[in-house]
């Protein structure tokens, strides 16, 4: 798996850098308009937010506990925040290098799941304080969601699929700023799964990483305190 995220963390570069179509940034007044926050298509204006408030997400996920990663000749900490705070610009490119980094295969043993490295899993029970306080609590995990449900209902009521569409190919930061989108929500499945395994949560919470954004964070909303 971890050489799989590895490929698609660079094919996806190649892709943005000499594939994507479209008007590059420098020309492109649908990239102006959202970066000046003028746009006036609902559609674009949410899912560009949307990309705003999934790092939050995965900053929730990822730094409320510490992950390990390592190889079978010793352990090796592996920083999560250096990841989180990059994905804030450059969303799916700064996090697919960090899950291909400490990604390790669960090896089923009774009713948990356990690292392939035998690695000890974090505790979550030590003391917050901080951010990671701050991504822990249940009142961060709310005020996302509503945010995300709100957009989405804006984009509904306010948007124009047709324009969203035109934009996908005219302009090369909405084709990116979409697959971007997509990859995010796919990873936050991996995400998911290893959250849940390293907290003693059932694996099949990883399908709601399939809802983009509200899936995760109703992940979390259900986790209940003891984790």
């Amino acid at each position: 798996m971890r050489y799989s995220l590895g490929l698609l963390w660079l094919v996806f570069i190649v892709y943005a850098l000499f594939m994507a179509p479209g008007n590059s940034p420098g020309n492109d007044p649908v990239f102006k308009g959202l970066l000046t926050l003028q746009s006036k298509e609902a559609w674009l204006l949410t899912v560009f937010s949307w990309l705003g408030i999934f790092p939050a997400v995965y900053a929730c996920l990822l730094l409320r506990n510490s992950v390990k990663a390592g190889g079978r000749e010793g352990k090796r900490s592996v920083p999560a925040w250096p990841f989180v705070l990059f994905s804030f610009g450059l969303g799916a490119f700064a996090l697919l290098p960090y899950y291909a980094w400490v990604w390790t295969f669960p090896v089923r043993t009774g009713s948990a799941y356990q690292v392939n490295n035998h690695l000890p899993v974090p505790s979550a029970d030590s003391s917050k304080t901080g951010v990671a306080r701050v991504a822990a609590s249940k009142l961060t995990h709310l005020v996302l969601l509503l945010l995300t449900l709100g957009l989405a209902v804006y984009a509904i009521t306010q948007g124009n699929p047709e324009h969203y569409a035109e934009a996908f190919n005219q302009s090369s930061f909405v084709h990116i700023m979409t697959i971007d989108l997509g990859v995010l929500t796919l990873l936050s499945t991996l995400a998911i799964f290893q959250d849940a395994r390293d907290n003693g949560r059932a694996a099949y919470w990883a399908w709601l990483g399939l809802l983009p954004l509200a899936g995760p964070l109703i992940y979390l909303l259900t986790e209940s305190e003891q984790h």
